[in-house]
């Protein structure tokens, strides 16, 4: 009898570390080809237009540009030009050698005066990036689990609920065409304030995705998105609202049921026949 449990415990060791064994770090820490995600660069600015003498200009535009694997985009901003003295406050995004920012630049609290009570200032920010450098392409794999983690510190102000500042944080997995997969228990679009918790701005995500046998098409891709409407009382909170980093994505196969239910009958076919024997 104490053959037959250790039997049974040795074929459920097998099925779970054959599937453990199989883990594969694809991007972050571990990865050959997508451990440095975050390298120093110039960072992504919204150039707010205006001009003249006297102008005051709030400004729903947008800039992208591409930034080693990111493309970063910027949006919104406002300024203000009085005798040719320029302030202004714009969206910014920047990758920082070890993080990926969402931020705003030149925020001066001249504005402030200038704006006047009750008008606000709404910036987005947008990051996305493929993997799919020549060589070194990811793709998804039909019948795997994919687990993503990323830390978030949102201490200045975008994970934070103050007065005058609306704002939203979410994340998304994407394939090939911009379409976003769908997670285990999170829907497709990640609130990440909403997993952080209320009024906690800053701790890791972890997400787990599973493909069934048909493929999303393309390269495993990643989308951040940050969306802020900010009164004039709030922009002296500071210059930058969200900060990505530690990002990481592992694959795991999910294992066949067949080839766990066929070891298990063999092993039973055996039991039986060692009883009978017995």
């Amino acid at each position: 009898m104490k053959l037959n449990h250790v039997f049974c415990f040795a074929l459920a060791n097998y099925c779970t570390l054959n599937t453990l064994s199989a883990q594969t770090t694809l991007v972050g820490s571990g990865s050959s080809s997508y451990s440095d995600l975050f390298p120093s660069s110039s960072p992504v600015t919204y150039d707010v237009p205006g001009g003249g003498l006297i102008s005051i200009t709030l400004s729903n535009g947008s800039t992208t540009a591409t930034r080693g694997l990111w493309d970063l985009t910027a949006q919104g901003g406002a300024n203000a030009t009085i005798l040719l003295s320029l302030t202004e406050s714009a969206a910014q995004a920047t990758l920082t050698g070890t993080s990926l920012q969402f931020g705003v630049s030149n925020d001066n609290n001249s504005l402030l005066g200038l704006l006047g009570t009750g008008a606000s200032i709404h910036y987005a920010w947008d990051a996305v990036a493929y993997f799919d450098t020549p060589g070194s392409i990811l793709s998804y794999s039909p019948n795997t689990t994919y687990s993503v983690s990323f830390d978030v510190d949102g201490n200045n102000g975008l994970l934070s609920s103050v007065s005058g500042l609306t704002p939203s944080f979410t994340f998304e997995l994407i394939d090939g065409s911009g379409n976003a997969l769908t997670s285990n228990s999170n829907g497709t679009q990640i609130n990440i304030a909403g997993l952080l918790g209320t009024g906690v701005p800053t701790g890791t995500i972890s997400l787990t995705y599973t493909t069934d046998s048909s493929t999303p098409t393309g390269p495993i891709g990643v989308r951040f998105i940050g969306d802020a409407q900010v009164g004039s009382s709030a922009l002296s909170l500071g210059t930058t609202y969200a900060t990505i980093s530690n990002l990481d994505i592992t694959s795991t196969p999910v294992p066949e049921p067949g080839s766990c239910v066929l070891i298990g009958s063999v092993g039973v076919a055996m039991l039986l026949r060692r009883r009978r024997l017995g």
